[in-house]
């Protein structure tokens, strides 16, 4: 099953699409966080063992699979703000987060539906792209093939773009809904998963926690980061919350920049995310680059491109940093009035611990039950 088709990733790489905040990627400190299996605490030292008997083609192709995992976490340390590390080559990693709720990494092969059935699974629930699994050489069609064959599991995929918090906030309430129905119809164990269970997968879980199973955000998130190490988009499941509450509401921002003899202009950021661009428009009239865009509430930051690879911030538009790695961005803010009703419960509820009312969660169950 497959609750999306039509989405793609951009083709552009995540680490080069940061051109915003890049940095060397040599000098990043990438904290090696081992995947271990949660039914056999003693699989890293067996799968960290490489046997002699090895032949070449293995070994290359081990050293294949490490590479695209040493390129793959420096990309998710750019994107996510945090240091992590997947090793697909291990295999699959996975935490019960609760006794029915299970956050992992991809499924690899046919066989690891076995695995799962085996603890108990009765639905997997994908959240990767086409890209995502080409990326890896996993084949996703005979994973599902091999579900198909068994009665008591269920093979779903909802797809979410990688690295894109935006993405994630959008995609969000469709997600939970076909989730929430998925598990409603089948019961069991759920096991959520995107390619290295760090960003996706437990995003979608703690926002089922929060808008399902009762739990308040915070407590969710504790729950998840004492078992598991990731680093959910917590702003895009506060954002998906409101946007399903109070609907989502837009409004139209103009942002310019002033012309110094530039070639082109572009725009990354905003709703888009870093690994594409928008090109703004030269008014020879007023001597300023310029690009109307319609946006929804929220915070976004964004940096201008000069002649296709200078990347710059504009000082005459609000900018926020230097971050943590010494880069500013622009950013612009879309707010509600806060003295209206739905100004009052979007403050509320984009504080870090927001506090969900009972009629609020009803509502939330509604949506989902309804939601196509």
């Amino acid at each position: 099953m497959n609750c999306l088709q039509n989405l793609s990733r951009s083709s552009v790489s995540p680490l080069l699409g940061f051109g915003g905040n890049q940095r060397d990627p040599s000098s990043s400190f990438l904290k090696m966080m081992v995947p271990i299996k949660a039914n056999d605490p003693k699989s890293r030292l067996v799968l960290q063992a490489v046997s002699d008997a090895k032949s070449s083609s293995e070994m290359s192709g081990v050293s294949n699979k490490e590479e695209k995992s040493d390129e793959y976490s420096q990309d998710m340390t750019q994107a996510m703000g945090a240091v992590l590390t997947y090793r697909h080559e291990l295999g699959m990693n996975y935490t019960f987060l609760r006794p029915d709720l299970i956050v992992g990494s991809c499924l690899q092969t046919p066989e690891d539906v076995d695995k799962l059935r085996e603890i108990g699974v009765k639905t997997i629930f994908c959240l990767q792209q086409d890209p995502d699994l080409e990326y890896f050489g996993v084949d996703i069609r005979s994973i599902q093939a091999y579900a198909k064959k068994y009665d008591d599991i269920e093979h779903i995929r909802c797809e979410i773009r990688d690295f894109d918090a935006f993405d994630l906030r959008m995609r969000l309430p469709a997600v939970v809904s076909t989730l929430y129905k998925a598990v409603k119809r089948n019961g069991g164990v759920t096991y959520i998963h995107c390619t290295a269970g760090m960003g996706r997968a437990p995003a979608a879980a703690l926002t089922y926690m929060f808008w399902v199973q009762g739990y308040k955000l915070m407590d969710a998130h504790k729950i998840l980061m004492s078992k598991r190490t990731c680093f959910p988009k917590l702003d895009a499941i506060r954002n998906a919350t409101i946007d399903i509450l109070k609907g989502l509401k837009k409004k139209t921002v103009t942002l310019t920049l002033e012309d110094k003899g530039f070639s082109t202009v572009e725009i990354s950021g905003l709703d888009i995310g870093w690994g594409q661009r928008l090109p703004l428009t030269l008014d020879k009239g007023t001597g300023f680059w310029t690009l109307k865009k319609e946006l929804p509430e929220g915070q976004f930051e964004y940096k201008y491109i000069i002649n296709g690879d200078q990347w710059k911030y504009n000082e005459a538009e609000p900018f926020i940093g230097p971050n943590k790695d010494g880069h500013t961005n622009n950013y612009v803010k879309i707010v509600d009035d806060p003295t209206s009703v739905d100004g009052a419960t979007r403050e509320r509820l984009t504080k870090e611990d927001p506090e969900l009312l009972e009629e609020e969660r009803l509502k939330l169950i509604q949506f989902l039950e309804t939601e196509a």
